[in-house]
């Protein structure tokens, strides 16, 4: 579930990927296409270091973990999913199969999450969580 994923995170202060040489893990979407009914790309994330280690096989045999704090999950990857019209695939398992969410909802529900356990974050390109939800609100 989303919510698992964000206490998990949350709780543990940071999302990992997996990356080889700069390129991070991106599968295809079960879930949704794009118009020219083709699977969307899926951007994976895990809420912990040893979840993202065991999809370290096959194709990605030489990928490693990455840890990334929250905030630039948030800015660097969440919203470049959205830009590149993406889907972010949250805890994905070894057989590529994991939830399927879509980046600003998931923004959105990471922001209500840290609000509630009054958690702020410093932002590169948002002043607050308030600032980034409002930018956010505007995209949907």
């Amino acid at each position: 579930m989303v919510e698992n994923f964000i206490d998990n995170i949350i709780k543990n202060n940071n999302v990992f990927v997996i990356e080889f040489k700069e390129e991070i893990a991106i599968s295809q979407s079960l879930l949704f296409k794009d118009d020219a009914a083709n699977p969307v790309n899926v951007v994976c994330f895990w809420s912990s270091k040893q979840a993202a280690a065991k999809c370290c096989i096959d194709t990605w045999q030489n990928y490693k973990p990455q840890e990334i704090c929250i905030a630039t999950f948030i800015e660097d990857y969440l919203v470049n999913v959205y830009n590149e019209s993406f889907i972010a695939g949250l805890d994905f398992n070894e057989k590529m199969e994991g939830l399927e969410a879509d980046p600003l909802d998931l923004i959105l529900e990471l922001v209500k999450s840290l609000k509630k356990n009054k958690i702020n974050l410093e932002f590169e390109y948002f002043k607050n969580l308030t600032d980034l939800e409002n930018q956010i609100q505007k995209l949907l």
